[in-house]
């Protein structure tokens, strides 16, 4: 039983290497600038350990996508924590949609989400039951800082539509920094956002799925 022990934990200990190793490399070079022996490199493993998890490099993607993720919305959360309490609604939301695109890591995602558009294998495995991990992280983490809008299909459709802006001013913001473009954006998501919320407050909720309904 120790045995069996010791070796899950070393199992987990070198996966988790490898995903931090990952991460670090597509930071830093892009995906298809980090090959498998950068990874290994990094992680201070042999090709031969990752080839024992994991059967491709791009198999060791999923669970680098969603350590990225968990490491998003972890730091969001502790950040809506330390908002003030007399902050308006709808720029505490699109303050912590900022934080979300703006964490460094999320430029993993978009290296991830780009390559998958011309790698089959990739996008099979990280645009199946992984497409809609950041999405319902998304919307657990709105609803639960939110309550009184997450009955609301109305409420998650804007945002979520709203969050693929902010995910296009992140690309942009990877090649240039725009901040007056960006203050202006973020200006406009929240007059719209205001507006869905007043709409919500006055006319009452929906009682749809917010989430399983939406289109994307």
């Amino acid at each position: 039983m120790q045995t069996r022990r010791t070796q899950q934990s070393r199992r987990e200990s070198t996966i988790g290497k490898l995903v931090e190793a990952a991460i670090e490399c597509l930071m830093e070079c892009g995906y298809h600038g980090t090959s498998v022996q950068l990874i290994c490199n990094r992680a201070g493993v042999s090709q031969g350990a990752l080839f024992r998890h994991f059967a491709t490099k791009n198999e060791l993607m999923l669970p680098v996508g969603r350590k990225v993720v968990d490491d998003i919305f972890d730091a969001a959360l502790t950040l809506a924590g330390q908002q003030p309490p007399g902050m308006a609604e709808e720029e505490r939301i699109v303050g912590l949609m900022r934080a979300l695109v703006m964490s460094p890591r999320h430029i993993v995602l978009l290296e991830l989400l780009m390559a998958a558009r011309t790698t089959p294998d990739l996008r099979d495995i990280f645009l199946g039951s992984a497409s809609t991990y950041f999405r319902d992280r998304f919307v657990a983490l709105m609803a639960s800082l939110f309550p009184r809008y997450a009955i609301s299909t109305g409420f998650f459709a804007t945002l979520l539509t709203m969050m693929t802006t902010m995910h296009g001013m992140a690309l942009y913001r990877t090649l240039a920094e725009h901040p007056e473009g960006d203050r202006m954006r973020e200006q406009w998501l929240q007059a719209a956002l205001r507006t869905e919320l007043e709409r919500i407050r006055e006319e009452g909720a929906d009682t749809r799925n917010p989430v399983y309904q939406l289109p994307f």
